[in-house]
């Protein structure tokens, strides 16, 4: 039954639409009524009706200022208005006000109940939409953990989010801030539902439930997401919940923290955690580990190789030169070949959960980085037509960049040393598959490797880029080229870069 109140200055019509309005039938009740504007509001806020039949004008307060209060203290109040005819002023300021429902004086009682009627199916409309979309919230408040899971699982995995995930994602990240952590949590066996939940509930007590923004379950581990404002405390913190949740379960924890970042690099943020936990000089009677433990080390194995430009790859040879990039990174820190293969081995399980365990047995670097080059291939299906054509170009292309750092590399070397084909034939061969001339490639991949190695250590030697890319040592034929090839002088190149860095940094 819906409250209806009617505000009207004429005693005689106020009056006999209460008596000939059949109430009942329309399923309203009339609980009071007013002859102004001010009296009408006094007794709405007494009476709180669903709906306000009230006369345009009025004394002392008209139609439409009722309106414009009412609506200050309660929207959700239908009106419907009550014109004569000359009052098409008041009558468009009401519709500026957004009212759809008039009734035309002198009052018909089948037309106030036709638009009774109307009211009634409005209200009972919002009412159903209203109780769809408490349910909607409601549903969505139950399952909030499982879709904030969810989500956070596909975005430290790299995975596509959905149009309405990343609505979602919106909405939970409205308060975060602006640089976050990633925390995770290892374990001897793969946690249950319970052992989940009494983990979760330790870090929360002892960070705090608006510190904790979400969590996903990997296997033996559990990753957290949390603001980099913890990381002083962090340490401490978490020998804490070791401490406490071996109490309850008498198991030993191992936990790492990333360094810090923003929201969408949470799958760059994950390869650092697991790279700690894979890191080989790591004891295992470790609990905590961070990068500050590696501080004075010069092998940084996850600055060496960039897992995001790997998977993000487009032909093969994209492919060779990422890889290949990161083992020169590698050569320059006198990384060992057992190491380069632990590296490339974390890289291949990360990217593709692939266990490659004959990387060992690798004996030479580029027997390894072909076969690190053929299994991201193959995940990434990057593969060259499977053709004479196809495997000769793939072979031509490894040749040329395990000679690379060679001074004396060109088209004429590669073809009587290396290859042992024809010159010429060399050069067509590889101009109609590469869509480029030998020459031009080779400078191409020289300078970008150049970029490339500035962009990870800025104050690295002209010397040591030209040994690494090929040029004459002295490096004056290494410097012309490049301001050639990019309009940058070398030095302006690497100021630019420190620039850049120190941005990011502050």
């Amino acid at each position: 039954m819906y409250k209806v109140m009617l505000v009207d200055d004429e005693d005689i019509e106020r009056e006999a639409m209460a008596d000939i309005i059949p109430w009942e039938k329309v399923g309203m009740e009339l609980v009071d009524m007013a002859w102004n504007g001010i009296e009408g509001l006094e007794k709405i806020q007494t009476n709180l009706p669903d709906i306000v039949i009230t006369d345009i004008k009025m004394p002392v307060m008209d139609g439409i200022e009722l309106i414009k209060r009412t609506h200050e203290l309660y929207p959700k109040i239908f009106f419907v208005v009550l014109s004569g005819y000359g009052e098409f002023e008041y009558t468009s300021k009401a519709m500026e006000l957004e009212i759809r429902h008039y009734i035309l004086k002198p009052c018909d009682v089948n037309k106030i109940v036709e638009v009774l009627l109307n009211v009634k199916k409005e209200l009972l409309n919002r009412e159903e939409k209203l109780k769809s979309e408490r349910q909607y919230q409601n549903s969505i408040e139950r399952m909030l953990p499982q879709i904030k899971e969810r989500i956070f699982y596909q975005m430290i995995r790299k995975k596509e989010l959905s149009v309405s995930d990343k609505i979602l994602l919106s909405t939970f990240t409205e308060n975060f801030s602006d640089e976050v952590i990633l925390l995770s949590v290892r374990g001897p066996k793969e946690y249950d539902q319970l052992d989940r939940f009494a983990l979760t509930n330790i870090i929360t007590e002892l960070m705090g439930e608006d510190q904790v923004y979400m969590n996903a379950g990997l296997k033996k581990e559990i990753v957290y997401l949390l603001p980099a404002a913890l990381s002083p405390q962090l340490c401490s913190l978490m020998l804490k919940v070791h401490s406490e949740y071996n109490k309850y379960k008498k198991v030993r924890l191992r936990s790492a923290v990333s360094k810090r970042g923003r929201l969408k690099e949470c799958f760059r943020l994950y390869c650092q955690i697991q790279e700690l936990f894979d890191f080989g000089g790591v004891e295992e009677k470790q609990e905590f580990l961070h990068f500050g433990m590696y501080h004075d080390k010069a092998e940084d194995s996850f600055l060496m190789v960039d897992y995001t430009k790997i998977r993000n790859a487009k032909n093969i040879q994209e492919l060779i030169f990422e890889i290949y990039c990161s083992c020169v990174k590698m050569q320059m820190q006198k990384i060992t070949l057992d190491r380069m293969s632990e590296v490339y081995g974390f890289v291949l399980r990360i990217l593709f959960g692939e266990d490659e365990k004959d990387l060992k047995k690798c004996e030479q670097v580029s027997e390894l980085l072909e076969q690190v080059i053929e299994t991201c291939a193959f995940h990434m299906n990057l593969i060259f037509p499977n053709t004479k054509d196809g495997n000769r170009m793939k072979k031509i292309l490894y040749m040329v960049y395990w000679n690379i750092k060679n001074p004396d590399l060109n088209l004429q070397y590669m073809a009587q040393n290396v290859l042992f084909m024809n010159e010429d034939y060399l050069g067509r061969f590889f101009a109609k598959n590469m869509n480029e001339r030998f020459s031009a490639f080779l400078v191409r991949i020289r300078i970008l490797l150049i970029q490339r190695l500035l962009l990870y250590q800025p104050d690295i030697k002209v010397s040591d880029l030209a040994e690494q890319t090929g040029y004459p040592s002295d490096g004056q034929y290494l410097t012309k080229v490049f301001k050639k090839h990019t309009g940058m002088v070398l030095s302006e190149y690497r100021r630019m870069i420190k620039n850049n860095i120190e941005e990011r940094a502050e």
